[in-house]
């Protein structure tokens, strides 16, 4: 994706020292760039994983509440 933004600079710099420099960034930001998306990867699945678990578990609550009796404003009276 950043190979686009540097596509001609070799041809237009040729004999220039940066191009060598230039090049070093461009790889060294492609990696860190790659080891984000690795990162985002990882975290994509543990994220749904956990979404999974909690909207179970609030199901589960939300079932088991089902059967407790709250008293109503009239019964607040008494």
């Amino acid at each position: 994706m950043l190979g686009r933004g540097h596509e001609g600079v070799e041809a237009g710099a040729v004999g220039l020292g940066s191009v060598a420099a230039l090049r070093s960034v461009l790889k060294s930001w492609e990696e860190r760039l790659q080891a984000v998306r690795d990162e985002c990867e990882q975290l994509k699945g543990n994220l749904l994983t956990v979404a999974k678990e909690m909207g179970e578990s609030e199901t589960g609550v939300k079932s088991s509440l089902k059967g407790v009796q709250v008293p109503g404003k009239a019964d607040e009276k008494r």
